[in-house]
Formats: structure tokens, C-alpha cells, sequence
């Protein structure tokens, strides 16, 4: 099973999953039933440029002295957007606004560490 099909299967409340490795997206998956919000041309640019400059400046805050960074969330007015580093990248989830983002944080990070 892939990362982003793994992810998906987490909680019913996401939406989309991305993983970007060393600047490739390498997957973008729409959760079944849910219908994105915008362009493709804007979730590519999101994944691509948005999202790996919003991680790295908190990398590198976190790593300072606040023992590093677990995952961001970001909430826009009609999901979250969590982002969690990972090997080489990140990866990327939508959630709906009425899910639970730390929730499904949690459990993304220890699928990603296992």
C-alpha cells in the first residue's frame, strides 16, 4: 500500500494526502467523497513550494532549542492542513474542518515511523 493511501485510511475525515521526496511530488491523492476545493495547479504548487519553505523555517526555529518540529497545522477556513517532515520531504494531509487534526497527526507520524 502506498504512504498516501495509508494515510487516507487513518480517518474518515481526511481528505488528501501528498508526499513530496527531495522536491518531487512522488503522490497526491484525493480521499474518496471528498472533492477538492481548488485546482490541482494549486495543491501541486502548495506541495511543491508553500509547504517545504513553511516546514523548513519552523525546522529550523524548532531545532534551536525547542527539540525539533513533529508536524505543523495550518487552518484555512475550510480545512486544516497538517504538514509532517518526512525522510527526504514532508507529508502533506487535508482534513476536514470538523475533524480532529492533532488526532490524526499523531497517528500519521507513527505510520510514517514505523
Amino acid at each position: 500500500m502506498s504512504i498516501a493511501k495509508a494515510v487516507l485510511a487513518l480517518d474518515p475525515k481526511v481528505r488528501y494526502v501528498a508526499v513530496n521526496q527531495r522536491g518531487a511530488l512522488e503522490e497526491m491523492v484525493q480521499g474518496e467523497g471528498h472533492p477538492s476545493f481548488n485546482p490541482l495547479d494549486t495543491d501541486r504548487m502548495e506541495e511543491l513550494i508553500v509547504n517545504p519553505v513553511a516546514l523548513e523555517l519552523f525546522v529550523r526555529r524548532g531545532n534551536l532549542d525547542l527539540g525539533g518540529v513533529h508536524f505543523l497545522v495550518v487552518r484555512y477556513g475550510l480545512q486544516f492542513q497538517l504538514i509532517l517532515p518526512w525522510r527526504a520531504g514532508h507529508v502533506s494531509i487535508g482534513v476536514e474542518a470538523n475533524g480532529d487534526p492533532l488526532t490524526i497527526a499523531e497517528r500519521a507520524a507513527a505510520l510514517l515511523s514505523s
